[in-house]
């Protein structure tokens, strides 16, 4: 399991990759495999959330789903 400190690090990290790859003239070539990226983020901010959750306790969490 990462810590809540590495999943956000990985979250940033990949975000700033969409932006960049996305603000490209020749975005559309790097679209294919964005959808990877995607899901790496969502796994890991789900991540956090799960870890916030159990130290804080469900109630005061708010999950989307």
């Amino acid at each position: 399991m990462n810590t809540i400190s590495e999943d956000i690090m990985v979250v940033v990290d990949l975000t700033n990759l969409l932006v960049v790859l996305l603000a490209q003239p020749d975005a559309e070539t790097a679209i294919d495999g964005m959808h990877k990226v995607a899901q790496v983020i969502s796994d890991r901010a789900r991540s956090i959330q799960d870890q916030v959750e159990r130290q804080v306790g469900p109630r005061r969490v708010a999950r989307v789903r």
